[in-house]
């Protein structure tokens, strides 16, 4: 199997790590502080690529599943009239479900700005034991923007940027090889706010559970993002409106061939299109 960003997580939770070389076994326990920056950090990314193909060989091979025995028709019992009292029930639930209403973040996005990055990740640090590297690495990724200009002065979280980059700097002069991180708690307050408004919108999520899942396909996974998918519409997370929205129902319509005839035909241009969507790349 080729590890990717998209999928790594998932292809490797069974991994045993201590059978990696020493040096990719840093590399997998400190992968969410790296993969957070791939797409920015050209030496970020040359190095999880090479991670990549040392972890592959390691990978265990899931056990494959006998497959779903289709029920024929003779089987299929004849579901029960509802009672009056039943249907009074399902009637007053569903206009329960219809009265709730749907939570959307303020910022919903295809693709996290890079300060709201650096803002999670430094977040993701707090009272947690950090190692130099993790805290050199987040500082070199600020430094990086700033000299590149992908964070300008300008930009809206700049001097939120410039703060973490500041207490980075000075807790790295002070730390020895590691230590507890703390953000301090009028900053950790402000941040927090800021993240908490920003959200993957919840069609591209869907998406990207669908890039996830292909080359590593099973009954039961398709089965689980089908249902996702149909209780998003239904709830309204994702509508007509929503940039990504016919995409969606593109993976639905793969999803329901593929339980149908076990084939899951998506041409390489299809497949491109929704990484592009979803600001995944080839």
């Amino acid at each position: 199997m080729r590890l990717t960003i998209a999928n790594y997580k998932e292809a490797t939770k069974n991994i045993d790590s201590k059978k990696l070389p020493e040096a990719a076994r840093e590399a997998h326990k400190e992968f969410d502080s790296f993969a957070d920056f791939y797409d920015e950090d050209k030496d970020i990314k040359e190095m999880l690529d090479n991670h990549f193909r040392i972890v592959e060989p390691y990978l265990k091979d899931e056990p494959k599943k006998a497959p779903d025995k289709k029920k024929s028709p003779a089987a299929k019992k004849t579901a029960k009239k509802p009672t009056p009292k039943a249907k009074a029930k399902n009637t007053s639930s569903r206009k329960k479900t219809a009265a709730k209403k749907v939570k959307r973040k303020p910022n919903e996005v295809a693709l996290m700005p890079l300060e709201i990055k650096i803002i999670k990740r430094y977040l993701a640090m707090h009272e947690k034991k950090v190692s130099e590297r993790q805290v050199s690495l987040l500082y070199k990724v600020i430094q990086k923007a700033a000299t590149e200009k992908t964070i300008r002065k300008s930009s809206k979280y700049a001097e939120e940027v410039k703060l973490i980059g500041n207490d980075l700097a000075n807790t790295y002069k002070e730390m020895g090889e590691s230590c507890t991180f703390e953000v301090p708690d009028t900053l950790h307050s402000k941040l927090k706010t800021i993240v908490d408004s920003y959200g993957v919108s919840p069609a591209i999520a869907l998406i990207k559970r669908f890039i996830n899942l292909y080359g590593n396909i099973t009954i039961e996974k398709a089965k689980r993002l089908l249902t996702s998918i149909k209780n998003a519409k239904k709830s309204g997370k994702v509508s007509s409106g929503d940039n990504g929205f016919e995409r969606v129902t593109q993976v639905q319509k793969h999803l329901e061939d593929y339980l149908e005839s076990d084939k899951l035909l998506v041409t390489n241009i299809q497949l491109n299109g929704l990484k592009g969507l979803a600001g995944l790349g080839k």
